[in-house]
């Protein structure tokens, strides 16, 4: 099974990188679950005031390709939308 990586960025930096990794039969299934959890995220920007704009989840493969990037503000407003598919 594939293995991906899920880094957080801030204004461009990496703030968390995963060492890592978890395993996915797909991209998809990866981006759906970072997409599940980091939704519980939202609270934690609220309560420090930070701005969800300005951070990003970040997947990366066992190649180190980027297969997913997305502002934490997107990942919010998903929640109405529905799932979120990897590009």
């Amino acid at each position: 099974m594939p293995r991906y990586f899920f880094h957080i960025r801030s204004n461009g930096m990496c703030r968390s990188r995963d060492k890592l990794g978890l395993s996915f039969p797909s991209v998809e299934t990866a981006a759906t679950e970072a997409l599940r959890q980091a939704q519980g995220l939202e609270r934690i920007f609220k309560d420090r005031g930070e701005h969800p704009q300005d951070y990003a989840l970040e997947i990366e493969d066992e190649v180190g390709k980027v297969v997913l990037l997305l502002s934490f503000a997107d990942i919010f407003n998903t929640r109405d939308r529905g799932t979120f598919l990897a590009t």
